[in-house]
């Protein structure tokens, strides 16, 4: 049978499409199907991850993405892969909770002049837009689950070549889970501190011999863990479908939906006078909760092809609609006077609505010119984005009831009373757009020569335009911009390789599309005429194969950008200023068994990030700001038995500094956090895991906001869940 790489699944309903799925059997001809079938597993769960290791669930072989059609072992790049087991043994529900165990990748602020949610530096660059579902751009921030997650991919280095406009530092993409054959299911029910409860499901049917649906649903309640006041409720359904008429023809189609109610939490303020966050109650909470809110919802539609052409030939094509809100007021705990022992509640506000239209298309062909082997894939991608960045209006008065004053209320600093009422409503204002639209041609090949030598040659070239309404002045850009990337691999034995890889990436004017402001790398009329900021990176690195299922992978980088944009002075004299960066790094990851019953999966980075040239001279040989310079992270499990297991995991971070385009002063202290995990396998259909986070309770920060007078974002303390797995 002629087997078509697996497309993206379909996503589905919660509750009354939960039971009809669940109760829908399938054909005898469709539950005896053969185990040569592309989509079948053939281990004893038939939910296992395509893509990784049968025998070692923690280490995945390849990617999801077609543009990456080697091994990883055999890719000239580095590239991180978490699958679910380890986001399950991680304990994390959110894209957030996820990357704060992750090494080089780093959590960042958000306020009114950027979207608070899911904001992520890596490698030391901000790479909030630089998220895919698929292998296809999420545009908009905003708060993003993982109970429809196969796995995650962290793509490192410059990348447009793989992704488009951005992706300095790398890109992130979530893969989905996707329709299987055969009829099982699955439910977890979760308990925990903080209120926490919890029920996901996911169930696969196979209807006839040539179509299977996948759903899989959420629902979530928590509080945060030493926060007051502080929850994340939460609830989502995707519906995935496959239909294979034939061996050579797959249709993909899907629906996916998150919708979430949440308090946001900015944390404490800062003590300027002893350069470190508060000396306060870890469990203070510093907003108004009559007035303070976040919300976002999620509605994706996507559509496949998978055609093989003939034994050499593939064409795949997605096609796909989104929408997203985030919305959100906020206070900030800033203006702490220590004497009076007060702070002010500052609020940031944002009603942002993102909507996109993307095709993405590419034809992968295998052919041989003399002795080398090829595997070329040549494709297109056409984009439109339009993001309605709205803002939030309230009367805002220091005295309660209001009094036509402008500034914030004023909460005492060691017992703020957050039930104080707010005696106006909020009202959406303004209607500031940016359209962007994004016309590309990429060709990617991998030429084998020998079996100890194969190279990677890939490009890019993008039409890029953003323009704006509602804005004075209105701000118009265009862009023409080819990337490259580059790679040799050298194999000494099949177990190993050694590489070496150049990459480029291309910042256009107004691509961080959540922003208008220079420094956020936004859409800031003196720049919109600008050319696209370049990026490019040399990377060496060593990937290897131990023990028959341990991967262990070295690297060592550069990332060079020239003439970053940047604010010179302030007020009406404020000119246009550049800024070079550099970081030199060093980047360790292992993920596998080292036996049959240790698994270990993490990593250490260590950064060295430096701004080289600079039209504010303050700012050169400083470092980045936001960034932790030294990262590491360890997942440990031991099969104690053969129905019991236990492990844990090791998080470190360096100290971040606080500061706009460059360090500052203002800094959060570095860290470590240790987490456990076990659980024991009842029956053969029933598994009960514990997950105790943050054990130590230790107070720790996610990050620090860039002004001169900050607040600091405080990460959750100590937390525990029970979880009851059910297989169907």
């Amino acid at each position: 049978m002629v087997q078509i790489k697996q497309p993206r699944s379909l996503r589905g309903d919660i509750v009354i499409g939960a039971a009809l799925i669940a109760g829908l059997g399938a054909p005898a001809a469709a539950q005896d199907a053969p185990e040569s079938e592309p989509i079948i597993v053939t281990a004893d769960r038939p939910d296992r991850n395509p893509y990784a290791d049968p025998d070692a669930p923690y280490r995945v072989v390849r990617s999801a993405s077609g543009l990456l059609t080697e091994e990883l072992i055999d890719t000239p790049k580095a590239v991180t892969v978490l699958p679910e087991e380890v986001i399950e043994d991680l304990g994390a529900a959110t894209f957030r909770d996820l990357f704060r165990t992750q090494p080089g990748v780093t959590l960042g602020t958000g306020e009114g002049g950027n979207a608070f949610g899911d904001r992520i530096f890596i490698r030391g660059f901000d790479a909030r837009n630089d998220v895919f579902i698929d292998g296809v751009r999420d545009p908009g921030v905003g708060s993003r689950e993982v109970f429809a997650v196969q796995q995650i991919e962290i793509l490192r280095g410059p990348s447009s070549t793989f992704g488009g406009r951005g992706v300095t530092g790398g890109q992130i993409s979530l893969i989905s889970k996707q329709p299987g054959e055969g009829n099982w299911g699955d439910v977890d029910l979760v308990l925990g501190t903080d209120d926490t409860r919890r029920v996901a499901i996911d169930v696969n049917r196979q209807l006839t011999d040539d179509f299977a649906v996948r759903l899989n649903a959420m629902v979530h309640e928590s509080n945060v863990a030493g926060r007051d006041h502080v929850f994340n409720d939460r609830w989502g359904w995707t519906l995935a479908a496959a239909y294979q008429p034939s061996d050579a023809l797959r249709l993909g189609f899907d629906y996916y939906h998150l919708s979430t109610d949440y308090l946001p939490d900015w944390g404490v303020p800062y003590d300027v006078a002893n350069n470190e966050p508060f000396d306060v109650d870890r469990n203070n909470f510093y907003g108004i909760l009559s007035r303070d809110f976040g919300e976002t919802f999620s509605d994706i539609y996507s559509g496949t092809l998978d055609w093989r052409l003939n034994d050499a030939a593939v064409f795949h094509s997605i096609l796909r609609y989104g929408q997203s809100l985030n919305a959100y007021t906020a206070s900030a705990p800033e203006q702490p006077d220590p004497i009076a022992r007060t702070v002010r509640a500052n609020a940031k506000r944002r009603d942002a609505v993102t909507e996109y239209w993307t095709n993405q298309s590419h034809l992968t062909v295998e052919f041989d010119s003399g002795p080398m082997r090829h595997t070329l894939v040549a494709g297109y991608e056409l984009a439109r984005e339009e993001i309605l960045n709205r803002q939030r209006a309230f009367t805002e008065c220091a005295v309660l009831p209001c009094t036509g004053a402008t500034s914030n209320p004023t909460l005492d600093l060691d017992d703020p009373d957050n039930t104080i009422p707010w005696p106006s409503g909020t009202g959406i204002t303004g209607r500031p757009t940016i359209t962007v639209e994004t016309a590309a041609l990429f060709a990617l090949d991998t030429i084998e020569f020998s079996p100890q030598w194969r190279a990677f040659v890939g490009v890019r070239a993008d039409a890029y335009s953003a323009d704006t309404t509602g804005l004075t002045p209105e701000r118009s850009s265009d862009s023409d911009y080819v990337n490259w990337h580059g790679g040799l691999v050298y194999k000494p034995i099949e177990t190993a390789s050694l590489y070496v890889s150049y990459g480029s990436s291309s910042n256009p004017p107004c691509e961080q599309l959540d922003a208008f402001s220079i420094d956020y790398g936004g859409c800031d009329p003196r720049v919109a005429a600008l050319d696209p900021v370049r990026n490019t990176s040399i990377e060496l690195g060593a990937k290897a194969t131990l023990f028959g299922h341990f991967d262990a992978t070295a690297a060592i980088f550069q990332i060079a950008r020239e003439g970053v944009p940047i604010q010179v002075g302030g007020g009406a004299t404020a000119t246009i200023g550049e800024q070079d960066q550099e970081v030199v790094g060093l980047e360790f990851t292992v993920a596998g068994e080292l036996t049959p019953a240790w698994s270990m999966f993490g990593g250490l980075t260590i950064l060295d990030t430096e701004i080289t040239e600079s039209d504010v001279l303050a700012q050169i040989s400083a470092q980045f700001p936001n960034v932790a310079e030294t990262s590491f992270s360890l997942t440990s499990r031991h099969q104690l038995t053969e129905r019991v297991h236990a492990g844990g995991t090791a998080v470190y971070n360096s100290e971040k500094f606080g500061g706009g385009v460059a360090a500052g002063t203002t800094r959060v202290p570095d860290f470590w956090r240790f987490d456990l995990f076990g659980g024991v396998q009842i029956s053969d259909s029933v598994e009960l895991s514990v997950n105790v986070l943050n054990v130590t309770d230790e107070v720790y920060y996610d990050a620090i906001y860039r002004s001169a007078t900050p607040f600091t974002y405080i990460a959750p303390g100590r937390s525990a869940m029970v979880t009851l797995d059910i297989d169907f």
